[in-house]
């Protein structure tokens, strides 16, 4: 039996759709549809409903999919135990955040090209909200966000909690007061440099200050804009340590201690399920590889305690 054709099957299952599948796997509905009929014909059943509310699962069809899904693994974890990588020569098509493009991104690369020499990466770099979507929608293969992805047929996998610290321009520094740990009321008197709106970090700053404190924030959705911001003294931010360290040590950006203290930011890599990359899961354990190696040799404490 052709395990690209219950790649195809468990594919239309899952999205309700042949041109959804196919747009998924790089080919036509015709040809997904073709597929479909010649396992329909090898069982003898029927393996989808088709009516005006687009493709649904017949009780056959219901029941072939854990198989289905067990037998794409297996393929997957056979290619991994013995495959030769230099026969792996498709496209991996990749997200990640901003956070991960400005620190060790390019090591993974490095790792990935060395050891899939004839393989091909697709990269591009966005927001968590867009990242999930694409990854939802198939257009990406695998993706490193800033949170899970719910949905079944997507697995994630915590690559690192970074540390994230609030910081500002020295002379911004000396206007609050000094000593004792600054709360949101001290943090109000200037404006705040946050990610944009939807963003777990975010959030973080709103649940933190509570409704009762009136926030100045300007919001950003470039690390590296932010940066700059908080060095010209704009305002204060809370950004990944991962990514200012060289600012932290030039004395360009001051750590500020804030209370209450800021939640980490979560590495996690997430990519589909189905169907099966033998190279996804490669991927998972390169970048936490490329991950610990940065934070190994961090001249700062990177890493969330």
């Amino acid at each position: 039996m052709n395990v690209r054709f219950l790649e195809s099957f468990v594919c239309v299952a899952k999205l309700g759709s042949f041109k959804a599948a196919a747009d998924m796997l790089h080919t036509t509905a015709a040809a997904v549809a073709s597929r479909i009929a010649t396992l329909e014909e090898q069982f003898g059943v029927r393996l989808f409903e088709r009516d005006h509310r687009g493709v649904l699962l017949t009780r056959s069809g219901t029941e072939l999919v854990p198989y289905a899904e067990k037998m794409i693994e297996l393929q997957t974890r056979m290619f991994n135990a013995i495959g030769d990588p230099d026969a792996f020569s498709g496209m991996l098509r990749i997200g990640v955040i901003e956070t991960v493009a400005h620190t060790w991104l390019p090591d993974l690369l490095s790792r990935f090209a060395k050891k899939y020499p004839r393989a091909t990466l697709e990269i591009g770099s966005d927001l968590t909200p867009r990242l999930r979507d694409d990854l939802l929608r198939g257009t990406l293969d695998f993706a490193i966000l800033s949170d899970e992805i719910t949905p079944g047929f997507i697995e994630n996998r915590r690559i690192a909690n970074l540390a994230m610290r609030w910081v500002g321009s020295p002379s911004l520094a000396r206007q609050f007061p000094a000593g004792a740990p600054l709360g949101f009321q001290d943090l109000a008197k200037h404006p705040i440099i946050s990610f944009y709106r939807e963003s777990g970090v975010y959030r973080n700053i709103a649940q933190s200050a509570g409704a009762s404190i009136d926030l100045r924030i300007s919001f950003f959705s470039s690390i590296g804009a932010m940066i700059d911001m908080a060095r010209s003294g704009f305002g204060s931010s809370l950004l990944p340590v991962a990514v200012m360290q060289q600012d932290l040590l030039d004395g360009r950006l001051v750590p500020l201690d804030v209370t209450p203290a800021p939640a980490a930011l979560p590495l996690v890599a997430s990519f589909r399920m189905e169907p099966a990359s033998p190279l996804a899961e490669a991927l998972v354990d390169m970048a936490r590889a490329s991950c610990e190696d940065f934070i190994a040799n961090s001249p700062c404490d990177v890493l969330a305690r």
